[in-house]
């Protein structure tokens, strides 16, 4: 998805509504449904983004990568073979090692994915999760990031004939 298309909803919102305005129930209903189709399109670009983002999951284990990194496990991350490698730095190129080093745009897509790579990591090797920590500072900046990023992505549209606004006030 490249564009987030929403249509203008004016009419059932205090911020736009002028003192003494007057709404019909045709109106409200009709801004509501727009609103929630507007919010379901940013949930759904979202979920692809993760998707797409999940499915490259530690993929600098695999591959060209997956010699220096089973040489790397094989040395439990310490060592001469450890140190000597540059596969660690190559892994930590990943979004979600949030702990190690912070895009500069993280977002909360970054965080559920290291969150989903904790836990599952912990539930399939040891039966136990280690606590999932993050610092305040990453957190607030995942979120403000997340905010701009679909921000930058919604295009605001005023067009009553828009076929998906006729399909979805039917």
């Amino acid at each position: 998805m490249k564009e987030i298309v929403i249509q203008e909803t004016k009419k059932a919102d205090t911020r736009t509504l002028k003192p003494g305005d007057t709404l019909s129930e045709k109106d409200v209903e009709r801004d509501t449904k727009l609103h929630i189709e507007a919010v379901e399109l940013c949930g759904k670009f979202l979920c692809e983004k993760i998707e797409e983002q999940f499915k490259e999951h530690d993929h600098t284990k695999l591959g060209e990568y997956l010699p220096a990194f089973t040489k790397a496990l094989s040395s439990g991350f310490k060592g001469k073979e450890f140190k000597e490698q540059d596969w660690w730095e190559i892994h930590l190129t990943e979004r979600h090692h949030l702990n190690d080093r912070v895009p500069e745009d993280v977002n909360l897509i970054d965080v559920l994915e290291m969150i989903c790579d904790c836990v599952s990591a912990g539930m399939a090797r040891t039966g136990t999760v280690y606590d999932v920590t993050l610092s305040n500072e990453t957190l607030k900046k995942a979120f403000d990031n997340t905010v701009k990023l679909i921000k930058s992505k919604i295009k605001v549209v005023n067009d009553n004939e828009n076929p998906v606004v006729k399909q979805l006030l039917k």
